[in-house]
């Protein structure tokens, strides 16, 4: 009962962050490879918190906003938990054809009946969406560091018990993307069988900087699929 509660007090603080309503789960870990009507983008992250190592994170939701429309796709796929190390997921996403934006990876850190805290990771990747593909988007490597003063915080300071504890507000994002489309392809495919026989295509985001250190100009990175 506990667990259902703290995915819904999650989920109610990823609707007021994004501000929007719009829910389901992630296509692969719902058993879906069908693109015939809509693209899957999909990426493997790992995520482990180096300024709290007793408050390890759970990967709870990846958003995407295409044609004025903000989605949340939940429930990733645990691929292993390292304890201290970080977890790390499978992640995917349905979006149709057409321009698209990854938005934010949001993460949650729960104890019965004592701590409930967010995290939220900024992507604001534009992202040129291929028709009718699977499409690998990399390997997302985020770290969780104690902030110094200036730097973007990983989660807000309310509730200001719980976000602390967690080392959400006292902490900042290290993020690194790389391709490693080898290895990840073959163990997406052994995960999901059901990819056995279906083409994976390449478009992998490039090197991560927090949005509101970007050039004012182009807050957003556009990228190409062609």
């Amino acid at each position: 009962m506990f667990k259902t509660l703290t995915k819904l007090i999650a989920l109610g603080l990823v609707v007021v962050f994004t501000g929007c309503a719009n829910v389901a789960k992630m296509p692969l870990g719902a058993g879906n490879a069908d693109v015939s009507a809509k693209s899957i983008l999909l990426a493997k992250v790992h995520v482990v918190n180096l300024n709290k190592p007793g408050h390890q994170p759970d990967l709870f939701s990846v958003v995407l906003e295409q044609n004025g429309e903000q989605r949340v796709f939940k429930a990733p796929t645990l691929v292993v938990d390292n304890g201290a190390g970080g977890k790390e997921y499978f992640v995917s996403v349905q979006a149709n054809p057409g321009k698209a934006v990854l938005k934010v990876v949001t993460f949650t850190r729960s104890v019965p009946l004592l701590l409930n805290a967010i995290a939220a990771l900024p992507l604001e990747y534009a992202i040129d969406v291929p028709a009718n593909q699977v499409v690998y988007v990399g390997n997302i490597d985020a770290k969780i560091k104690p902030r110094a003063d200036g730097q973007p915080r990983a989660g807000s300071v309310i509730p200001l018990i719980d976000q602390a504890v967690a080392g959400f507000s006292t902490g900042t994002f290290d993020v690194q993307i790389t391709d490693n489309y080898d290895q990840d392809t073959a163990e997406l495919r052994s995960k999901y069988p059901y990819l056995a026989k279906q083409d994976i295509s390449k478009l992998v985001l490039p090197q991560w900087t927090h949005p509101d250190l970007r050039d004012k100009k182009n807050t957003v990175i556009a990228v190409n699929t062609k």
